[in-house]
């Protein structure tokens, strides 16, 4: 008998060091009862008190797994909460990064838009100075057309003016012979000019024909000569109408091109004063924006990585803990299992409860 007490003593003392040790608590009062029987061959011992204290020792167990289960579910619900809080977090800045992402692509849209219309502004601000150049030149040839062609009838009308005067003076064969070389000279000179103005259909050489004729007579035909004189003061007066049509047309023309020019260089100044600026001013205000709204989606991010990293760092310490619970209900539950053992044993060794 005394033997087989001695067994069942050491099975629990084995029993017990598992969760001694794993929970770290002091010595329990069933070390006591070990010590005690450890005498039971050399005095009688109160089997009574045994079995109280192994209804204590399997009580402490159960209080301390039912203390464990129970802070088991408090870490759980607090585990639930973290969950649905990075979670939450996660979807937030989820959405966030979407919502941001559409804005950044507006915007960059935008600003590509506005990129656009600043380069079409620069090509207009190049072809608008091209055209106002090439006008520009184009005013300055035909101003430079008009002074030839109003001094060309300015020029003839001052040969005739001298030619009239010249042939007013002549009066008879003595006057003729003296004039006789001026009138060749004015003759030649009125050639000369009336050639320039071909092109406007003045036709000068009956009129230079007659003064050569005139000049080689030895005798003055007056009739003819008046006739002549006439002639120049007609042809002196179409040269002054096509001199006025000339200066009125050019005065015309030069006013309309002149409003054109002034047209080209309108648009040049608001393209390159106004427009280019202000595009340049909204494409720089777009990019500041585009910056901004880039930083807090990169803030987004790393918030996104990070709540997820919490989220993986919490459930992967909650698998660990229910390892170490599930491990610990495991030994409370075997340590309860070797006290049932112990009974029995004792029952089988026909020692039972009083």
């Amino acid at each position: 008998m005394k033997a087989f007490i001695t067994l069942s003593l050491l099975y629990l003392t084995l029993a017990n060091q598992g969760i001694l040790s794993a929970t770290g608590e002091s010595v329990h009062a069933f070390q006591s009862v070990i010590v005690g029987l450890s005498e039971v061959a050399s005095k009688d011992f109160n089997f009574q008190q045994l079995f109280v204290a192994l209804d204590e020792l399997a009580e402490s167990f159960k209080a301390r797994k039912n203390e464990e289960n129970a802070f088991y579910e408090q870490e759980y619900q607090q585990y639930q909460a973290d969950v649905q809080y990075y979670q939450n977090q996660i979807t937030d800045y989820k959405n966030k990064i979407a919502q941001l992402e559409v804005d950044v692509k507006d915007l960059t849209d935008e600003r590509s838009r506005l990129q656009q219309l600043l380069t079409e502004a620069k090509q207009d601000l190049y072809d608008a100075t091209k055209l106002f150049n090439a006008k520009e030149a184009q005013i300055n040839s035909d101003k430079s057309v008009f002074t030839r062609q109003f001094n060309e009838y300015a020029d003839t009308i001052a040969v005739l003016d001298q030619a009239i005067a010249l042939l007013n003076e002549v009066k008879d064969e003595t006057s003729l012979l003296q004039k006789a070389d001026n009138i060749k000279e004015v003759s030649q000179k009125m050639h000369n000019h009336l050639k320039q103005l071909s092109s406007k259909r003045v036709f000068y050489q009956p009129l230079v024909k007659a003064l050569t004729q005139i000049a080689q007579n030895n005798y003055v035909d007056q009739e003819n000569l008046n006739k002549v004189i006439n002639y120049m003061n007609q042809l002196r007066q179409s040269l002054i109408d096509g001199q006025t049509s000339l200066q009125n047309q050019y005065d015309s023309q030069s006013k309309l091109q002149q409003d054109i020019l002034s047209e080209i260089q309108a648009k040049i100044t608001g393209i390159r004063d106004v427009l280019i600026p202000l595009l340049q001013a909204e494409i720089e205000t777009k990019d500041g924006e585009i910056k901004a709204l880039n930083a807090i989606l990169n803030d987004a991010r790393l918030n996104l990585a990070e709540a997820e990293d919490n989220l993986s760092a919490t459930q992967n310490r909650w698998i660990e803990r229910t390892a170490s619970h599930n491990t610990l209900i495991q030994q409370y539950d075997n340590e309860l299992l070797a006290i049932k053992d112990a009974e029995n044993a004792l029952k089988k060794g026909g020692i039972f409860r009083q």
